[in-house]
């Protein structure tokens, strides 16, 4: 089974979200961790429901938590090569 996997260029978030999470994929890359295992799809459709928290103002949004979605995300995407 393949995972539809849309083009990551088309999501908008903040830019401070962002900024944060490429910064956590680089210091991740960087100190050899082990990678994320869970699909692109499954990750992205954690970090769309924290989007979702966040927009809402909801009291359960975490920002780290966001923030760490996003590095999830850029990292598998990163070592797939999906468009980013």
């Amino acid at each position: 089974m393949s995972d539809h996997i849309p083009d990551l260029r088309s999501l908008t978030r903040p830019r401070l979200l962002v900024q944060a999470a490429r910064i956590g994929a680089e210091t991740l890359l960087r100190s050899g961790r082990a990678l994320p295992r869970r699909g692109l799809t499954h990750l992205l459709s954690e970090e769309l429901e924290m989007d979702r928290k966040r927009k809402d103002g909801e009291v359960d949004y975490s920002p780290r938590r966001h923030v760490d979605l996003l590095i999830a995300v850029l990292l598998v995407a990163q070592t797939t090569q999906v468009v980013i």
